[in-house]
């Protein structure tokens, strides 16, 4: 009797250990997958030039810009440099809309950024920034990242069928 008990409380342990880990293979998948249904890119953070309102290894979250004339000054965006650059996070200092450009500027920077920025280098414009989670969902979005978190959904898939089986 007090074995049958034993194994009864190991499968159970073993069901709920599987059950979470299952819970936080899907929650990362969510936030790595879910905004870009609505169009909202993450974007991690690996320089201090917006210190201190979006710290190194914060995750930016930004919706694509329809429409960069609608930008206005004080506005988080994500941009390109150059062309094939790494995206860029400042905020937006001037808006040209004649011109087709806009002016930025790194919260922690004395000054502007050197060059204007073309209207076709905007990605999109801030809508969420979240400390560290950039440097725990970066690496998870890479293919070795997708492999680690399908190895750990199924590690969770197979800790549940032995609890089943352990009763």
């Amino acid at each position: 009797m007090a074995e049958q008990k034993n194994a009864s409380r190991g499968a159970v342990f073993l069901n709920a250990i599987g059950t979470i880990i299952i819970i936080l293979a899907i929650a990362v998948c969510l936030l790595l997958a879910l905004p870009r249904v609505f169009g909202i890119y993450g974007y991690t953070i690996l320089s201090g030039s917006m210190e201190p309102a979006i710290p190194v290894g914060s995750i930016v979250y930004a919706k694509t810009t329809a429409d960069p004339a609608t930008l206005n000054p004080g506005d988080i965006i994500v941009f390109y440099e150059g062309l094939g650059d790494v995206p860029v996070v400042h905020r937006l200092v001037e808006n040209h809309t004649s011109e087709r450009e806009i002016i930025t500027k790194g919260d922690a920077n004395a000054a502007e950024d050197l060059r204007p920025i073309p209207y076709q280098n905007i990605i999109g414009k801030d809508v969420l920034h979240i400390p560290k989670l950039g440097a725990l969902l970066s690496p998870l979005g890479t293919i070795s990242g997708k492999l680690y978190i399908l190895a750990m959904a199924a590690g969770g898939l197979l800790l549940c069928f032995a609890a089943r089986h352990k009763t």
